[in-house]
C-alpha cells in the first residue's frame, strides 16, 4: 500500500505550526488570525512567509521522494486547444492584472455582485454540475445493464460531485435571490455578513477558506499526485474522475488573486506549492522535449509570483480588499467546467466492465 509518509508529516507540521501562529498572533498582536486584514510587509509577515514556502518546498519535495519508486512520471503531449485554453487563462489573468494597477475601480465593478464575472463563474460551475450529472446518468444505465459495482460507484461518485457543484453555483449567486427579489429570511438577516440569501457569508472567512482549499486539492494538488501515482495504481473506470494536468494548468492563475486572505499559512502555502508544482511539471515537460508545455508551464509560475506580489504590496490601491478573490473564483470555475467536461468524456467514450481494478498497475503495461 502506498503511503506518502513524507508528504503527510509535512503536512500535520503545517498544522502545528499554523496552530502556533495562530497564538503568536493573538497573544503578541491582538489579531485573529483566520480573519480579512491588509497585507504588510514587516519582518513578522516576511518570517511567516519564508516558513510557507518552507514547508511548501518540504512538502512537495517530500512527495517525489514517496513516489520515487513508482518511477519518472511522463507527460503527454498537449494537444493545440489545450495549449490555447492555458495560454488564454494566462492572459486573462495578466490582463485583470493590468487592469487593477490601470483602473482599481473598474477592476472592483467587474468583481461586483450581478456583474459578468459572478454570473460567469456560476454558469461554469453549473455546466461542470450538468457534465457530472449526466455521466451520473449514463454510469446507472450501465450499472442496470450488469456492468457491476463498478459502474455504481462512478454513478455515486459523479451524482456527489454534481450535487455538491450545483449548491456552490447556487451559493455563488445567493439562490438567484436578486434574480427573482427574494427578501432575505429574517433568520439569516442577522447572520449573514451581506444579509444576503445563502450560508456561505454567514461565516465568511472559514467558508472562503474551506472553498479556495478544496478547490486547490482537487484542480491543483489531485492531478501532480496522479501523474506520479497513475504508472503504479490502476482504479478501472474511476480512474476518470482524476483530473489532469490540464486541470491543473487552467486553472492554476486562481492561485495568484489573493489579498484578504494573504496573512493565513493555507493561503501562503496554496500559491506556493502551485508554483514549485508548476515547476516541477514545466521540469519533467523540459525533460522530455515538450518545449511548448515548458513554456506555458513556466510562464504559469511567474505570471503568479507577479500577481500575488501586486496584490501584496498595491492592496492598499484596492477598492474594496476582497475584490481579487471574485477574479479566483472565476479561474476555479474554469477549472471546475473543464474537470466536469473532461470525466463525463471518458465515462461516455470508455466501454461498461463489470470489473473494478484497484491496486498495483503492472509495471511493464
Amino acid at each position: 500500500m502506498f503511503l506518502p509518509r513524507r508528504f503527510l508529516s509535512v503536512s500535520l507540521l503545517s498544522v502545528l505550526v499554523m496552530v502556533c501562529l495562530v497564538g503568536i498572533e493573538r497573544s503578541l498582536f491582538g489579531v485573529r488570525y483566520f480573519s480579512e486584514r491588509m497585507p504588510q510587509v514587516e519582518p513578522y509577515n516576511l518570517w511567516h512567509a519564508w516558513v510557507a514556502l518552507s514547508l511548501s518546498l518540504a512538502a512537495i519535495q517530500g512527495f517525489t521522494r514517496d513516489a520515487s519508486w513508482l518511477g519518472t512520471p511522463v507527460l503527454r503531449l498537449a494537444s493545440r486547444r489545450e495549449l490555447w485554453i492555458c495560454i488564454a487563462m494566462l492572459v486573462f489573468s495578466a490582463a485583470a492584472a493590468l487592469l487593477f494597477t490601470v483602473d482599481a475601480a473598474i477592476f472592483s465593478a467587474l468583481a461586483r455582485e450581478d456583474n459578468i464575472f459572478e454570473w460567469l463563474s456560476a454558469l461554469l460551475i453549473f455546466a461542470s454540475s450538468a457534465f457530472f450529472a449526466s455521466a451520473a446518468i449514463g454510469q446507472l444505465r450501465f450499472a442496470y445493464g450488469g456492468a457491476g459495482r463498478i459502474a455504481w460507484l462512478a454513478a455515486c461518485a459523479a451524482a456527489f460531485f454534481s450535487l455538491v457543484l450545483f449548491i456552490v453555483g447556487m451559493e455563488e449567486i445567493s439562490w438567484m435571490q436578486r434574480l427573482f427579489s427574494i427578501s432575505t429570511p429574517d433568520a439569516l438577516l442577522g447572520l449573514n455578513k451581506q444579509q444576503e440569501l445563502n450560508l456561505h457569508n454567514i461565516s465568511t472567512g472559514s467558508s472562503e477558506l474551506l472553498y479556495y482549499a478544496g478547490s486547490f486539492v482537487l484542480l491543483t494538488l489531485a492531478p501532480f499526485i496522479w501523474l506520479y501515482l497513475r504508472k503504479g495504481f490502476a482504479l478501472g473506470r474511476l480512474e476518470a474522475f482524476a483530473p489532469s494536468v490540464l486541470v491543473l494548468a487552467a486553472s492554476a492563475p486562481m492561485a495568484a488573486f489573493n489579498s484578504d486572505n494573504w496573512s493565513m499559512l493555507p493561503t501562503q502555502m496554496m500559491v506556493m506549492m502551485t508554483v514549485i508544482i508548476l515547476l516541477v511539471v514545466a521540469d519533467l515537460a523540459l525533460r522530455s522535449g515538450l518545449w511548448r508545455e515548458f513554456t506555458v508551464l513556466t510562464a504559469a509560475a511567474i505570471l503568479i509570483v507577479a500577481i500575488q506580489e501586486l496584490f501584496v504590496l498595491q492592496a492598499h490601491e484596492l477598492v474594496r480588499i476582497w475584490d481579487p478573490t471574485e477574479y479566483k473564483e472565476l479561474f476555479i470555475a474554469v477549472g471546475l467546467a473543464i474537470y466536469g467536461y473532461e470525466t463525463w468524456s471518458r465515462l461516455r467514450s470508455s466501454a461498461p466492465t463489470t470489473e473494478l481494478r484497484i491496486g498495483r498497475r503492472s509495471m511493464a503495461g
